[in-house]
């Protein structure tokens, strides 16, 4: 298997650390964050787009792509990265959690009367795009994402909803720990390249978190994975979640967080504590309504979570870009009022830009917060960041 992982430096203060992901498609410097690229496209992004906000890496969504345009057309492909025509690493996700929660009626119009159906041998649910029934089992997961063709993938999990009884949470943490075994031992059956990560859920509760990692970890996976509602937009339950296994955390395997929000503030609060590599769709999808990052030296602060809406009217005149220090493409060649001007006329050219300018600035966080640590210097650019912290 062409795939490994090395840490460069760590921290003295913390369990942040620098390190380099070795993957078939190429290397990955760590910390990074991967952009998510649902449908085999990051919306609105061209692969070069893609490559001129320093995104190293991308990841895809099983579901949606076993879906649409399906696994036939990328097998004739070679996988959805020469599909849409990106020739770095990728990763993509076992489908887990969208047959869990997505298509649920709560949460999609399209899906009433269309429940996804969880047992111990899989999960049965139906398309959201012509209502056809599927089954996604651990083995088909395994399956659908070798012909996908990630360098990393994950294995099938269901993740614990923060509504769930507790008889319904212990149902689906210890099914979890089932289908990861049968993920693991199908994977092995394939012979497959790919790197497979083993998902650590629990939710805020310690004893499970701490005994879906001991199971991970005696498993070998080559990789760890913190999945589940509590890595999400609020970086202190992401941080207590996290601080639950520290202890456990090898330094030999890659740890990503799945769907990691919070902004700046969240990926730090990760970061210092071990996690390599993230991804989150938040980022696009704030950019496409206007909601866009800014450095501390332009105003950014815990306050307004470092972020503006470009869409406010005192930035219908504003000749200046909308960040003084950000190098992306966006900030180099337009006005703040002319990225207002697109995104309230709803011009499809404001959506691009937006999402250049967001995706561009984690990008070129993760770089800052790597160099940092490279340097001895995590602490003073957190500092910076957070002076008040």
């Amino acid at each position: 298997m062409d795939f490994s992982f090395k840490v460069v430096k760590k921290d003295k203060n913390s369990r942040a650390r620098a390190g380099i992901i070795t993957t078939p498609h190429g290397t990955i410097k760590t910390p990074a964050f991967s952009p998510v690229a649902t449908k085999a496209s990051v919306k609105t992004l061209s692969p070069q787009d893609i490559k001129d906000t320093k995104s190293q890496v991308i990841l895809a969504n099983t579901y949606h792509l076993y879906l649409q345009p399906g696994v036939e057309t990328i097998k004739k492909f070679g996988g959805f990265a020469p599909f849409m025509g990106w020739d770095g690493p990728t990763v993509t996700d076992s489908g887990g959690y969208q047959v869990s929660f997505l298509w649920s009626p709560k949460n999609s119009e399209e899906a009433k009367g269309k429940i996804s159906q969880i047992t111990d041998r899989g999960a049965y649910f139906f398309s959201h795009i012509d209502g056809t029934k599927h089954l996604l089992t651990p083995e088909k997961s395994m399956e659908i994402q070798k012909i996908l063709g990630a360098d990393i993938i994950m294995a099938l999990d269901q993740p614990l909803g923060s509504d769930f009884s507790k008889r319904k949470q212990k149902e689906a943490f210890e099914r979890t720990l089932k289908w990861e075994e049968r993920s693991y031992i199908h994977w092995k059956k394939l012979k497959s390249k790919q790197a497979l990560f083993g998902i650590v859920q629990g939710q805020e509760d310690k004893a499970l978190r701490r005994k879906s990692l001991e199971f991970v970890l005696s498993m070998n996976f080559p990789g760890i994975a913190m999945g589940g509602e509590s890595i999400g937009a609020n970086p202190k339950i992401t941080s207590q979640t996290l601080d639950t296994v520290a202890d456990l955390l090898p330094d030999n395997k890659v740890l990503h967080a799945l769907g990691l929000g919070g902004g700046p503030e969240g990926i730090f609060e990760a970061v210092e504590r071990g996690v390599d590599i993230f991804d989150n769709t938040g980022v696009t999808r704030m950019a496409r309504t206007g909601l866009l990052f800014i450095y501390p030296q332009d105003g950014g602060k815990i306050g307004n979570k470092f972020r503006v809406d470009i869409g406010k009217s005192k930035y219908r005149d504003n000749k200046k870009p909308l960040s003084k220090i950000c190098g992306c493409y966006t900030c180099k060649n337009f006005s703040a009022a002319y990225l207002r001007h697109l995104i309230v006329s709803k011009e499809i050219l404001g959506l691009r830009l937006a999402t250049i300018h967001n995706v561009y600035f984690i990008n070129d966080l993760m770089e800052r917060i790597r160099e940092a640590i490279l340097d001895a210097d995590f602490s003073i650019l957190k500092k910076h960041w957070f002076p008040r912290g």
